[in-house]
């Protein structure tokens, strides 16, 4: 039998690790940045940057990016290739649409499939030109503009992407735009900014909106950056931990930011065994140690009110479902429908295999945990989705690796030393 044991440091948040190259670009100076998330999904921004004129470097195991300012971008001489990854389309769009340059942005057959015309509506009503595949897909030219109009914002559907790529494109607008979330997202661009001393206010709402107020053209000036560790990556373990009986482990240095707690919240609301210690704050992120023991769940209800703090946690989240006691009801999901697959469509399909019960009506999941029985091999489809990869890779631990992943290399879009750091976490032990 299997159990997870000791301790860990996981690697660097994929979010912030693209934020940090970003807006070291759009900075004024050399910046260091730290603990960098060296994944495909994050290699392809930095690729990107440097086509758009950015020098970076790796001098030891710092990566050095020497900004060039929020108008600084030269015009690419090939086509920017985004890979699988949808963060480095949607905020690099809105990078360079306020500079006066033209960009041709490409990616994998998956990320093609990906709506793009979400974030560059916002865009076009604001002056940038945008041609798109059948209207909604890479590839697509985007033609910038340094004369962009300042406007307010209403994002109709909560989106950390959407509004990141307005943000990152109000950097280089002259006067007053604001934007304004009905419903809260990750704030990371927000709290890396305030890092750097960018003057931008964000305030609530008397109807509980959120409004991010910038007044551009903005001076960032260069200031080191530390990549803490990414919570959704550790989402993987501590669902394991808490699955495999006799289990107890420790996350260290994980990011513990408001906007990604949610997943720690529903699982303890399931009855998980888990206590957060607050350690320090890296680069405006709060980070803590996060310490996980075996636990016997039960099944809830996740109000469609939180899917927008647990979009990338789902997955794993069903896991947990599928072996706590009871019915666990996830409502309004439609947005895993826009992820690296449609990652309602991954979850049911493969958990039909394996004889979980499990409903799909409306965007809604029901799922009905019990114990597994694998007599023979399974082969799990990943659609090339990390997420769906890694959820399956601990579900196996629990089936005696019956289970047969069909494309494990995906998970290097997100998480290279993903199973290493499994490795290093299990151990055997006796019945």
């Amino acid at each position: 039998m299997l159990k997870f044991s000791g301790s860990l440091k996981v690697s660097g948040d994929k979010s912030i690790s693209h934020r940090a190259l970003i807006l070291s670009a759009m900075s004024v100076g050399k910046t260091k940045i730290s603990n960098l998330l060296e994944s495909d999904d994050v290699l392809r921004t930095l690729e990107i940057l440097k086509e758009l004129g950015i020098k970076i470097i790796k001098e030891r195991d710092e990566w050095i990016v020497y900004g060039n300012g929020t108008n600084g971008f030269l015009e690419p001489r090939k086509y920017l290739d985004c890979g699988n990854s949808g963060t480095t389309a949607r905020l690099m769009i809105g990078a360079v649409s306020s500079n006066p340059i033209n960009c041709n942005f490409i990616g994998d057959d998956s990320l093609s499939k990906r709506s793009m015309s979400r974030v560059t509506e916002y865009l076009e009503k604001i002056g940038a030109t945008v041609h798109l595949t059948k209207k909604d897909f890479l590839p697509l030219l985007i033609t910038g503009s340094d004369r962009l109009l300042p406007i307010n914002h209403n994002i109709k559907k909560p989106s950390a992407q959407i509004k990141s790529a307005l943000i990152l494109a109000a950097l280089n607008i002259h006067g007053k735009t604001k934007i304004i979330e009905s419903i809260p997202t990750r704030d990371h661009t927000e709290r890396l900014l305030k890092f750097l001393k960018a003057n931008i206010k964000i305030k609530k709402l008397k109807n509980k909106n959120i409004e991010i107020e910038l007044n551009g053209p903005y001076e960032i000036r260069s200031k080191n950056i530390k990549v803490a560790g990414d919570p959704s990556s550790a989402s993987f373990f501590i669902v394991g931990a808490l699955i495999l009986p006799k289990s107890n482990i420790t996350l260290k240095n994980i990011m513990i930011n408001p906007s990604r707690n949610e997943f720690l919240k529903v699982l303890k609301n399931m009855g998980a065994k888990i206590k957060v210690q607050k350690t320090k704050k890296i680069s405006g992120e709060e980070v803590g140690n996060i310490t996980v023991k075996y636990s016997k769940l039960k099944g809830i209800t996740i109000p469609p009110s939180k899917s927008a703090f647990l979009i990338d946690e789902y997955p794993i989240l069903a896991v947990a479902a599928s072996q706590a006691k009871g019915k666990t009801v996830m409502n309004g999901l439609s947005e895993l429908r826009h992820k690296e697959s449609d990652r309602i469509n991954s979850i049911v399909s493969n958990f039909k295999k394996l004889g979980i019960k499990i409903n799909e009506i409306n965007n809604n999941l029901s799922i009905y945990g019990g114990k597994l029985k694998i007599e023979k091999q399974i082969k799990i489809k990943t659609f090339n989705d990390h997420r769906i990869a890694m959820s399956f890779s601990i579900l196996n631990l629990l089936c005696d690796r019956k289970l047969k992943i069909d494309n494990i290399k995906c998970i290097n879009i997100s998480y290279p030393e993903f199973k290493n750091h499994l490795n290093k976490l299990l151990q055997y032990v006796n019945d």
